[in-house]
């Protein structure tokens, strides 16, 4: 089993436990090649908005014109495991946690 999952040609997607989605890690990263206890540098960072008390499991209506809430996930990915940094906005930030293995939580994307 392995933590990050390869999409197409060096391009990789991982389980991000913090925020419960899937991030990518591309060529703008140096990764180790080794999808069972990867390594990136630099650090990941990934931003968002999402429109407030909505989600990908629960869409805002078409025409949505609400508050918006900005999400930050910022980590080290090393041997492995993400250090969540303490700027992260979800409830792991300053925690570390070993990255959880892509086919198990997503199998319908072994074929991508």
């Amino acid at each position: 089993m392995t933590k990050f999952h390869e999409i197409k040609e060096g391009v990789f997607v991982f389980h991000c436990p913090g925020c419960n989605e899937i991030h990518i890690v591309d060529s703008r990263w140096t990764f180790n090649e080794n999808v069972n206890t990867p390594t990136i540098s630099p650090s990941l960072l990934v931003r968002y908005r999402h429109p407030k008390g909505h989600s990908n499991k629960n869409p805002a209506p078409l025409g949505y014109s609400g508050e918006y809430v900005e999400e930050v996930c910022h980590s080290f990915i090393k041997d492995g495991a993400i250090q969540f940094l303490p700027d992260c906005t979800h409830k792991m930030a300053g925690t570390t946690v070993d990255i959880p293995d892509f086919e198990t939580l997503h199998p319908d994307w072994k074929d991508l």
